[in-house]
């Protein structure tokens, strides 16, 4: 074969396969350009459990276990004052009408032991509060609690005219006599202002939980209808005294029991006089 054929013919090859290799590099170049951005990858959000409801609560509801549970959120949409734990919750009353499904809020709440802005919610609507001062051994000794059911038992003095014998044509003056009664039956603390007498030296250390003897109680708080409220403060007004007695805490009844007077003792430890 002639020589400039032949090199004819490799130069024809060499600019075929030139051509193919630019037909290759030229597709490529035009499927990197119009192919999509490559997705980066996705970043893991931190996320946290909140406290949502398990039904509608109206305000006053007493929470419980049952009406909360959990939810897993992202924590850049957690409330500044969401509740993490369920437990924060128990016992806390719904200070606003809550949905099923709703976040709960620390401002949502109101806590029952909060005396200074939340008492208000663990009374009725026909109720008041009365702060009632004790004196007697049996806050003394530190036995009463919050929520304990109690009777208020009161002697008092009261001028009373006798009606066992009338003369007539004569006015009977009224004569100083005193009772000794059940006043009020069935009445719930509803609350304890007290003070905690800290130990002076131990200023700084962990502080122990308080015995009896360490509280001052200075109050409970009473949740009665206004008309006992009033009875109540003129009972305390007039001096009566007091002693609280506690009842269990499933009793319902009321106690049908008669005033002590002097004559009640009389007979009924039949008492008399030596002749």
């Amino acid at each position: 074969m002639n020589r400039r054929v032949l090199i004819g013919i490799l130069i024809a090859i060499v600019g075929i396969g030139l051509i193919g290799l630019g037909i290759l590099a030229i597709n490529r170049v035009l499927k990197q350009s119009f192919a999509p951005p490559a997705q980066p990858t996705a970043v893991v959000e931190a996320t946290t459990d909140v406290v949502i409801t398990t039904r509608d609560l109206a305000v006053g509801t007493v929470l419980t276990r049952e009406d909360l549970q959990t939810a897993t959120i992202p924590v850049t949409l957690v409330p500044r004052d969401a509740l993490l734990s369920i437990e924060s919750a128990l016992g806390k009353i719904a200070a606003v009408h809550l949905i099923q499904g709703e976040m709960v809020l620390q401002h949502h709440l109101a806590d029952p032991t909060n005396i200074a802005h939340d008492i208000g919610y663990i009374i009725g609507d026909d109720q008041v509060l009365m702060a009632f001062q004790p004196g007697d051994l049996m806050t003394s000794l530190g036995i009463l609690q919050r929520g304990d059911n109690i009777d208020l038992f009161a002697t008092m003095t009261v001028a009373v005219t006798p009606t066992n014998i009338t003369i007539v044509g004569t006015e009977q003056e009224p004569e100083p006599r005193t009772f000794t009664f059940d006043s009020f039956q069935r009445v719930q603390i509803s609350a304890i202002v007290a003070d905690v007498i800290a130990d002076s030296g131990s200023s700084g250390q962990p502080q122990p939980t308080p015995s009896p003897q360490d509280i001052r109680v200075r109050a409970y708080l009473l949740a009665l209808n206004a008309q006992d409220a009033l009875v109540l403060k003129h009972m305390i007004d007039s001096g009566a005294n007091f002693t609280l007695v506690l009842r269990s805490p499933t009793s319902s009844q009321l106690f049908e029991v008669s005033p002590v007077t002097e004559e009640y003792l009389l007979q009924r430890f039949q008492l008399q006089a030596p002749r």
